[in-house]
């Protein structure tokens, strides 16, 4: 039994819940990839997946043994493509998902800089909010801001960035500054979600930490809409710097409960788990990675 051979097997079966895919994926017979989940099963002394002719499920053994065998399978193609890679030119097709305003204000100019630098490399970019299936729906990477849904894929920080309570004029003086988290109770929150009509905000002051249920009658899952719904005075929103900054300079939203600190934003690059991360995939994230990172840090300043 080759070992490596049947990790990656057994990585793939837990990502693809199937074991003709993954012997299609492996170009290999559906009872040769059973064959060798049963010997490692043996080999282990313990019961990895239950299936039938119906279900399909990991069971807690197996969800262990995967984190540590996507891991194994993870650096030994990352070794092998760096080596067969390298030297050779940055070449083949990148499709990639990124956020619809955050993408077009900083990724579009920086991938856009990529591309200039490297004219063998094709790019199929898809914009939208919500958190793809990077497997299922053939993504080489996916830029996203926030916590990754999906704690499987594989996670590279490009960047963070601060976050500000934010309400217009106009509904400060119609109901009131709020002087404490709690007090968001009592008010219309703009909810940026797009799995229910609120959420729980965090703040901190000192040692002390706080979560706070934040709801209205408005949620949306784009972050450019719940800015003009704030300046147009219909709530109070939690919104990252790089939206906001040009608003609390003008005057046109106030910065809510300034001595509370709120988390930040981070910027993600998510990639396949247990896929090996080709070259220009690699290369573009580190690209990003460094454009992103002088774009923050110039965007990020309090305002005065």
């Amino acid at each position: 039994m080759d070992r490596l051979t049947t990790l990656r097997a057994y990585s793939r079966l837990v990502e693809l819940e199937s074991f003709s895919r993954v012997a299609k994926e492996l170009r290999v017979k559906q009872s040769t990839v059973s064959k060798w989940i049963a010997a490692l099963e043996e080999d282990l002394g313990v019961r990895l997946v239950d299936r039938t002719t119906r279900s399909f499920h990991v069971t807690e053994a197996g969800n262990r043994f995967y984190q540590r065998a996507s891991a194994i399978v993870s650096d030994y193609e990352d070794a092998v493509g760096e080596v067969r890679e390298e030297a050779s030119a940055l070449r083949g097709r990148i499709r990639m998902s990124v956020p619809v305003v955050f993408g077009q204000r900083f990724i579009v100019p920086a991938i856009t800089r990529f591309l200039v630098e490297h004219e063998h490399i094709e790019l199929e970019l898809v914009f939208g909010d919500r958190y793809v299936n990077l497997v299922e729906e053939g993504f080489d990477l996916v830029i996203r801001v926030g916590i990754p849904v999906d704690s499987a894929l594989r996670s590279h920080t490009l960047g963070e960035g601060r976050r500000y309570l934010v309400a217009a004029p106009s509904y400060l003086e119609r109901y009131g500054t709020p002087s404490d988290p709690r007090d968001l109770e009592n008010h219309q929150c703009l909810i940026h979600t797009e799995r229910s009509t609120w959420v729980a905000w965090s703040f901190k002051r000192g040692k002390k930490s706080q979560q706070v249920r934040a709801s209205g009658r408005v949620s949306a899952n784009h972050s450019e809409s719940t800015l003009y719904m704030a300046r147009a005075g219909l709530g109070v929103a939690l919104l990252a710097s790089w939206f906001v900054e040009p608003d609390l300079r003008s005057g046109r939203l106030v910065a809510l409960l300034p001595s509370h600190a709120l988390p930040l934003a981070p910027v993600r690059a998510l990639t396949p788990p247990g896929k090996l991360l080709a070259s220009r995939v690699r290369v573009l994230i580190e690209h990003i990675r460094e454009d992103l990172g002088f774009t923050l840090a110039r965007t990020s300043p309090a305002p005065e």
